[in-house]
């Protein structure tokens, strides 16, 4: 099923009057109807590249899951949508890449 069509979005993100630059990352894949945006922790060193990595995790690691199984199924043990499990999954995945990047 794909949701082409039936979801309009539109991102906008913008640098704002301390920093000289926007380290802000938006993601979209309108087929399975999946919207991410990053803020890019102004102030941090390298926020964008954060970021970046944290919209390109999550949405490479949900769109897999899509492929994979079916994301409508309940999960039984906790009540969960399994589409709210493979967000969650992807979302904390995506800080551990980059809280082991920041660490090193």
């Amino acid at each position: 099923m794909t949701l082409r069509g039936k979801i309009r979005s539109v991102g906008l993100s913008d640098v704002g009057r301390v920093r000289e630059h926007n380290e802000d990352t938006i993601g979209v894949d309108a087929d399975i109807g999946l919207l991410v945006l990053a803020d890019g922790m102004g102030g941090y060193n390298a926020g964008e590249v954060a970021s970046g990595l944290a919209v390109k995790t999550i949405m490479s690691l949900v769109k897999e899951a899509v492929v994979r199984q079916t994301a409508t199924a309940n999960d039984f043990g906790s009540g969960l949508s399994r589409a709210s499990i493979v967000l969650r999954d992807a979302i904390v995945r995506a800080n551990k890449i980059i809280y082991q990047l920041t660490t090193r």
